[in-house]
């Protein structure tokens, strides 16, 4: 048997798998021949090896086997642990010491304090000295201060010894989680070798602990939007993706079928009757300013540096190109060589850099905001945009973030909703008539005239969409007209009225409307009317 190293030469990521291709060269003599492949993550799927090669032999079959190996720990753990007793032992004798030298100062303190309200009285009748209470205070004062040295000497040798007690620990810790067992995949290839011969072995197999997500870059410009794919790459399956050649796929490697209808049954209901009635509870309801002292040679330092930046040239970042397949399948082939490590980050990898037709949109909803907010109505390609994240620019601008669904190929979507400060708009009561139909009728009715005025700044012109909301009823008990307002609206539904209008550079657009809300006397209207 004879062994041959392999490495990742391709990889091909699906949105929730992977498929590797490794590669390995050798040289065979002729009879038969079974070749090994060690060392491929424990996570490929046994069925789902492939192998094929070059040289002047016939496969006759593969086996896949996995394998456990255990690696022992290296060095003696018990002279650390030795150590590990010895300093827990003078920490215990430190400690005790700190606890005299703590009860010592209390007790002193005592003493001093007993001493200093008895001293009046001993004075007082010439039984003492005032020398006696300076000495006693400086003698005090002295034993004190001692053992307040004494108690920091001791803390410091507690910090040393913390310290060597962790440095220990992480030592039995490190040699102790260096016992450890791998488990991996080796596959073994029988061969009938015809003759001596070099072999290029190329093995695929096909993994779930690899992953990518797509992610956008939208900048917006005034009629053409460029959106740049990338796909945010993880690799998890404890296999380093070294300068391959990486390709993303938008299929899946999850398994897809076609489920069967099966007959829906209805029937009468009959009651059921119980001896006892039985309750459950219902489940609860998602740069700096440059020094004067600045030498002349450094100046000339940053001029030559400064000329020597502006030869150089820009980087250049290449973008894939997309391939259709099967089903409408996207594959994007990323050129050159790629390296992901396997571990858990996400690593971005640039897709496509592609320019859509774009028109900016205004839009205003006179009832419930104060300002006109801009929209860019985008028009996708030939291309499926699957979800994801979204960051949008406007002419190179950072603007905001937001989340893509899922657009069809030529389907128009929406993107950089923005405070549009070129355009002003105001929603004006004009007229307010709350006795508008006589009691005589026994009803009662109530006008409103409104105006909403919008005022474009914008250097060219702009298209705006205004909604605003009069009141809807159900009832037959009210009644709600609105008579023609002076810009024709292009939908009514619901109450829910919506205008559209273009308006020129620098120029006012007003529009005028009226309702009359009528309703019986004896109904009280809820919510009440404004």
């Amino acid at each position: 048997m004879k062994e041959i190293n392999t490495q990742i030469s391709t990889v091909t990521v699906f949105r929730d798998g992977a498929r590797i291709v490794r590669i390995g060269k050798t040289e065979l003599t002729a009879g038969e021949q079974t070749v090994k492949v060690p060392g491929i993550t424990r996570y490929a799927e046994p069925e789902s090896f492939r192998v094929k090669g070059k040289g002047n032999a016939v496969l006759r079959g593969i086996d896949v086997k996995q394998i456990s190996q255990t690696y022992e720990p290296e060095g003696d753990v018990k002279e650390l642990h030795d150590n590990l007793k010895a300093l827990e032992k003078e920490r215990a004798v430190i400690d005790d010491k700190i606890l005299l030298q703590r009860t010592r100062g209390e007790r002193l303190n005592v003493v001093m304090s007993q001493f200093s309200s008895e001293f009046g009285k001993w004075y007082s009748v010439g039984e003492t000295s005032m020398d006696q209470m300076t000495k006693m205070d400086k003698t005090g004062s002295d034993l004190i201060l001692d053992s307040k040295r004494a108690i920091r000497d001791l803390e410091t040798d507690l910090e040393r010894i913390q310290t060597e007690s962790a440095a220990l620990h992480d030592n039995i810790n490190r040699i102790q989680g260096q016992r450890r067992t791998e488990t991996f995949n080796e596959v073994f290839v029988s061969l009938d070798v015809k003759e001596s011969t070099p072999l290029e072995l190329e093995v695929t197999y096909q993994l779930r602990m690899a992953s990518w997500q797509p992610t956008y870059d939208v900048d917006i410009g005034e009629e053409k939007s460029s959106v740049k794919r990338i796909a945010v790459v993880q690799n998890q399956t404890l296999e380093d993706w070294e300068d391959v050649g990486l390709t993303v796929s938008t299929a899946s490697a999850q398994p897809v079928e076609a489920v069967e209808p099966n007959p829906f049954y209805v029937d009468v209901y009959t009651p059921q009757h119980f001896g006892m009635v039985a309750t459950r509870s219902a489940a609860a309801p998602r740069k700096m300013k440059k020094e004067k002292g600045y030498a002349e040679d450094e100046e000339l330092d940053d001029l030559m540096m400064e000329a020597a930046e502006e030869t150089m040239p820009d980087i250049i970042e290449d973008y894939t190109e997309p391939t259709e397949t099967l089903g409408g399948i996207t594959v994007y082939s990323v050129p050159g060589e790629v390296s992901i490590p396997a571990d858990n980050d996400p690593h971005p990898v640039t897709l496509t850099l592609e320019e859509f037709d774009s028109r900016r949109l205004h839009y205003w909803n006179a009832a419930a905001m104060a300002e006109v907010v801009a929209q860019d109505e985008i028009t996708n390609g030939d291309a499926v945009l699957l979800p994801g994240n979204v960051k949008v620019y406007a002419a190179g601008d950072f603007i905001g973030e937001t989340y893509l669904s899922l657009q069809a190929p030529r389907e128009k979507f929406r993107l950089g909703t923005r405070v549009a400060y070129d355009v002003k708009a105001e929603k004006k009561l004009i007229e307010k008539d709350t006795e508008k139909a006589g009691i005589t009728r026994g009803k009662q009715k109530r006008g409103y005239k409104y105006s909403l005025e919008i005022q474009s700044f914008a250097k060219r012109e702009i298209t705006v969409k205004v909604v605003d909301v009069i009141p809807y009823s159900n009832s037959e008990k009210i009644t709600v007209e609105l008579p023609e307002p002076t810009l024709p609206f292009k939908k009514m539904e619901l109450g829910v009225i919506e205008w559209e209008t273009k308006m020129g550079a620098g120029t006012e657009t007003k529009i005028g409307y009226s309702y009359e809300v009528e309703w019986e006397k004896d109904v009280t209207i809820r919510p009440p009317l404004p």
